[in-house]
């Protein structure tokens, strides 16, 4: 095994860990909650029965736990961990297989087995209520276990590690078999409900630590199709798993529907409600006879239906559906055709609830009721493709709704020009799909233009961000440059002030005006040179003689880049004197003066070395090279900078060591990012990377709909790849609309059915 696997092995034992414990302590809790109200729920018990043997069954229950609940509660906790341990070295190891299993219930008495059977149905009725939720951790346990068509009943996380943990605690008391069922009873009455939140935070905590982030849902697939779906790598076929999806998920709904109608089947026979005799005046609707009556409640007229609809139909917000299933003509309609209205009126009250939806647009995709309907009773191919082009449409107002405010309305500018897209359907739809294509056409544009839109208004804030860049940048050129000067030359006060305080600043400017390469760059750099010559020491009669004839030369560039700067005149004219004072000494010494070099020298070697430790890491304000006006310029992190000196040093040490590190692989613009903030109750965001500064310093990041820019330095987007506060995506996140709503619909109907099993 090589080093990295053996990381990534080590990393996915260490997450398995952290996910058993988070089960075992939060199914421990449900399973304590449940011991605080046993009395009072066994009392109530007691009261509502009147078999005298049940009454003492609870009664037994009640005083057995009067004194083991503590008991009770820690054996299931040990024995959920000692199971939990077992399933999972049998997988590892694959020492044992489920037939061998199954085979041991031979073994047991006749009380014990029909127990033990009764647990195993228990399981297999969580594992049913959970079924959303399993189907997804049985794949990321998967990939911690390093079997990537691991099989649902052996998934440690799963019911059955769960029952058979808390039977065996309940034997562990020594109770009668009358008294463990009455336990068990507890058990499904007030742990079960609790089970399938402990599953969805498993599966957030495998999510957040990029464990199979993007799971597709499928609608009705037993435990070994799953397994023949599911590759080598741990993921889903895309082809095997949709295909096996698409082609169930009408017939599932039917069925569902059918149940919660109340199992009768679904409406059967020739007629409207199921075979039963139509109310007087009601004719039999199908074909292209239903299509045309369709057609003609699409384009307004309510003729065709006996009382007409609500005039509140037309706004687009009310369920028409709904409405329609109430009428006589729903009574009409044969068997598969009421279903099919069943299911897209339940489809648009998923919609109508989505909070991911703007109110302003499920207004305008709710008048497409009645084509949609049409279209599903003619092509069942509506539910089982996903380029329909009804679907399609559909799926793309779902992208488009990430990008709308969430107050979109008559107000916006884009509300008008969908209305006439939608209205446009509305008008013309009779059995040409196309026309979804055309209008499909049209919001993928309305994207475009938002995008588009997003990206000219970053334009602001990159040119922002580049100029603050560059100015950071030469800040830093102009802090080398005079650093290297000031501490390797002795120089009068007034000269070293004038150097740090004013000429790096005009270096700053210089630098982020012409860069290092241009000649202005090379004169200013060349006249700071000269400058702290001039006040050396002078050791020569040459010395001197040229010093005399720098002086006018030097003080016309020092005039000029003070002008330059927007000196204060009275500032520039102070300095020049005390300059004017400095040179007067050696240009006025006597040429016969012998003893004037050696003492110059003497000075120059008792002098203390100048500003060995001189900070210039504080911003600066110059003028704006960019506009008017000025502007303070930071180093490259474009922090302020900490007051403490103890606390600037160590910012600067971390900046240099991130600004070191080479910037993040891959972070191109256009990049896709997931942030996952660390904090309680922070929800996690998406945005796209906009702008890379060119010195790939800063990083600026928006959402989709433009109102959530977010600026980041290079080393914190570093960090936050490193710690997994941020993720990169491999493009931009895609949940299709009709996906999101089949699939809250099938959760809705399966519920009330895996209660009630």
């Amino acid at each position: 095994m090589s080093l990295a696997e053996h990381a990534q092995a080590s990393s996915f034992e260490s997450l398995l860990g952290e996910s058993r414990d988070l089960a075992s302590e939060r199914l421990r809790a449900a399973v304590a909650r449940m011991l605080e109200k046993a009395d009072e729920a066994l009392a109530a018990l007691t009261m509502q029965t009147q078999s005298k043997e049940t009454q003492q069954a609870y009664q037994q229950t009640r005083k057995l736990l009067a004194g083991g609940r503590q008991t009770l509660e820690a054996q299931f906790h040990q024995l959920y961990l000692a199971e939990f341990l077992k399933r999972t070295s049998q997988v590892v190891e694959d020492a044992q297989s489920f037939a061998e299993f199954d085979t041991s219930l031979e073994l047991l008495g006749e009380d014990d087995l029909e127990e033990t059977l009764k647990f195993r149905e228990l399981a297999t009725r969580l594992r049913r209520y959970c079924d959303e939720e399993l189907g997804a951790l049985d794949q990321r346990v998967g990939v911690l276990l390093g079997d990537a068509n691991l099989a649902a009943e052996r998934n440690p996380f799963g019911p059955e590690t769960i029952c058979d943990a808390y039977q065996q605690a309940c034997r562990a008391l020594q109770a009668e078999t009358q008294v463990r069922a009455v336990l068990r009873k507890l058990f499904d009455d007030h742990v079960i409900d609790e089970v399938r939140s402990v599953y969805k935070d498993v599966n957030t905590l495998l999510v957040r630590n990029s464990i199979l982030p993007k799971i597709r849902y499928s609608y009705s697939k037993k435990p070994e199709d799953a397994r023949k779906a599911t590759d080598k790598a741990g993921r889903n076929d895309p082809d095997e798993d949709g295909a096996a999806g698409e082609q169930s998920i009408f017939s599932l709904l039917q069925n569902l529907v059918a149940a919660q109608a109340g199992g009768g089947g679904l409406r059967g026979g020739t007629g409207g409600a199921g075979g039963v005799a139509l109310p007087p005046g009601v004719v039999v609707l199908q074909g292209a006879e239903l299509l045309g009556s369709l057609t003609r409640l699409q384009q307004g007229d309510t003729s065709v239906i006996p009382g007409g609809l609500p005039a509140a139909a037309a706004s687009g917000t009310v369920n028409v559906l709904n409405e329609l299933k109430s009428t006589g003509f729903a009574a009409g309609l044969v068997q598969m055709d009421a279903t099919t209205l069943d299911i897209v009126a339940m489809l648009f009250d998923q919609l109508f609830d989505d909070p991911n939806i703007p109110v302003g647009l499920k207004s305008l995709i709710g008048r497409l009721q009645i084509p949609m309907l049409k279209v599903a009773i003619a092509d069942k191919s509506f539910f089982t493709n996903k380029t329909h082009p009804a679907r399609a449409l559909l799926d793309t107002f779902g992208d488009l709704a990430t990008r709308l405010p969430t107050d979109f309305g008559t107000h916006h500018p884009t509300f008008v020009r969908i209305e006439a897209l939608v209205q446009q359907i509305v008008e013309t739809f009779q059995d040409d799909v196309g026309v979804f294509d055309g209008a499909r056409a049209q919001v993928k544009a309305l994207i475009a233009e938002h995008d588009e839109h997003i990206q000219t208004e970053s334009q602001a804030a990159a040119q922002r961000i580049e100029q603050t860049e560059n100015l950071a940048v030469a800040k830093t050129a102009a802090e080398d440059e005079v650093k290297a000067r000031v501490q390797s030359h002795n120089m009068p006060g007034p000269v070293l002030e004038f150097i740090v305080e004013q000429w790096r600043r005009l270096l700053l400017l210089v630098h982020a005006k012409y860069g290092r390469n241009g000649a202005e760059w090379k004169d200013a750099v060349e006249t700071m040179d000269e400058l702290v010559w001039s006040v050396e020491p002078m050791t020569s009669v040459e010395d001197r003689r040229k010093l005399a004839a720098m002086v006018p030369r030097l003080v016309k560039r020092l005039l000029k880049g003070m002008q330059a700067l927007g000196t204060e005149a009275g500032a520039r004219e102070r300095f020049l004197a005390e300059l004017m004072r400095i040179h007067t000494g050696p240009l006025a010494a006597k040429a016969n003066d012998k003893a004037a070099p050696d003492k110059a020298a003497a000075a120059a070697q008792a002098a203390p070395p100048a500003a060995q430790n001189l900070d210039l890491s504080a911003p600066v304000t110059v003028k704006n090279p960019y506009g008017a006006g000025e502007v303070q310029v930071s180093g490259l992190d474009f922090a302020p900078a900490p007051a403490d000196m103890d606390k600037r040093a160590a910012a600067k040490a971390a900046l240099q060591a991130s600004l070191a590190a080479e910037p993040p692989e891959k972070m191109t613009m256009g990049t896709w990012v997931e942030f996952r903030p660390k904090g309680n109750g922070a929800e996690n965001r998406v945005a796209k990377l906009l702008f890379v500064s060119p010195k790939k310093t800063r990083y600026l990041f928006s959402d989709r709909r433009g109102t959530d820019v977010l600026e980041l330095s290079r080393a914190e987007i570093v960090r936050r790849l490193r710690t997994g506060e941020a993720v990169r995506l491999d493009g931009e996140p895609h949940e299709p609309l009709f996906d999101r709503i089949a699939s809250a619909l099938v959760h809705k109907l399966r519920a009330p059915a895996s209660r009630a099993a």
